[in-house]
């Protein structure tokens, strides 16, 4: 996807919690990648046919995916060589700081945001009185939302891409829970007790103790996820969608 804007400081990023317009950059061009499956196929003998076996563990696995930008890199107010410059480098020390991946917003859409880093070299061009910085993110597949499930903000509240749900319950003895994952990606929601509770959930048994937890060993799937809840107090369910 390409989005070509030339409006000086009205579209930028943010990127390890600073703007663009923060170094004087403005957007020029973005191509946001698509992340690829990763297929796990083997082949049947003796015939045209393939297992998939892609999913055997619970759901597709993505490569991660790239996007790259192109950053006008001008000030009106000081067009000396010196000046471009300083702004470059900069803008180049801010973008190649960090360690690790970190969140990525866009203008566009932006109560998500990717995690990325730059790993390549950027690429400089110098004109006579303004340069272009071109950088390229490597990102994790997904876009996670800022907004926890079950946010009840009407104003930033997406028909097309949310459901409305509960995920804050008060349980005496025992109850049914039915919670949507509407991303695209399984998740592992933390989970708020006030007391001790025992989670069923296919098939499988979880128990807590009152307290706050993340376990890569409780997701919930993509689409509809059934829980039985055992106990005396209040459960919560928190998590943050993830869409591609």
């Amino acid at each position: 996807m390409r989005l070509t804007l030339k409006s000086k400081y009205e579209y930028g990023i943010e990127f390890d919690g600073q703007r663009s317009n923060d170094f004087g950059l403005d957007v020029l061009d973005k191509v946001i990648g698509m992340p690829a499956k990763q297929k796990a196929v083997q082949p049947l003998p003796f015939t045209s046919n393939v297992i998939d076996l892609s999913g055997l563990y619970g759901g597709q696995v993505y490569n991660e995916r790239t996007i790259k930008i192109v950053f006008y890199v001008h000030e009106f107010n000081n067009m000396s060589k010196d000046h471009l410059y300083t702004m470059w480098t900069k803008a180049v020390n801010w973008l190649m700081n960090s360690t690790h991946k970190t969140k990525l917003k866009d203008d566009v859409m932006n109560n998500y945001y990717y995690l990325g880093e730059v790993q390549k070299e950027p690429n400089w061009t110098e004109f006579q009185m303004f340069g272009k910085l071109e950088v390229e993110f490597t990102c994790y597949p997904f876009r996670i939302s800022e907004l926890v499930e079950g946010n009840d903000i009407w104003d930033d509240f997406n028909f097309e891409l949310a459901i409305a749900q509960n995920t804050d319950y008060e349980i005496s003895g025992s109850k049914t829970i039915t919670l949507f994952n509407v991303g695209t990606n399984s998740v592992a929601p933390q989970l708020i007790s006030t007391a001790p509770f025992t989670i069923t959930m296919n098939n499988n048994t979880f128990t807590l103790e009152a307290g706050t937890y993340n376990s890569p060993d409780f997701t919930l799937m993509t689409g509809e996820n059934k829980l039985t809840v055992t106990g005396t107090g209040k459960l919560s369910f928190v998590w943050h969608k993830e869409l591609i």
